[in-house]
């Protein structure tokens, strides 16, 4: 797996927060570092956002695309939202 995902947010910690309804993560690309040892994360590719009343549909979601970057098929938009 060359792409990955990551949130900011863990919907189940912030749920009521400061009127917060929704969160996001980012499919990013795993790039070597500098140094040689280990990988980094590159730039966000394409964002999933969705209600925190759905998180696992919105790593599903994330997981599915980050798989379809990896085979070089995604052709959708940058920024995904789950209903």
């Amino acid at each position: 797996m060359k792409h990955k995902f990551d949130g900011h947010f863990e919907p189940e910690k912030t749920k009521g927060f400061l009127g917060i309804e929704t969160f996001s993560v980012g499919c990013y690309e795993l790039v070597p570092r500098k140094s040689g040892e280990g990988t980094k994360r590159g730039k966000v590719k394409v964002r999933v956002a969705g209600p925190l009343s759905r998180p696992h549909d919105v790593y599903r979601k994330a997981s599915e695309i980050c798989a379809q970057i990896d085979a070089g098929t995604y052709t959708g938009p940058k920024n995904v939202r789950v209903k």
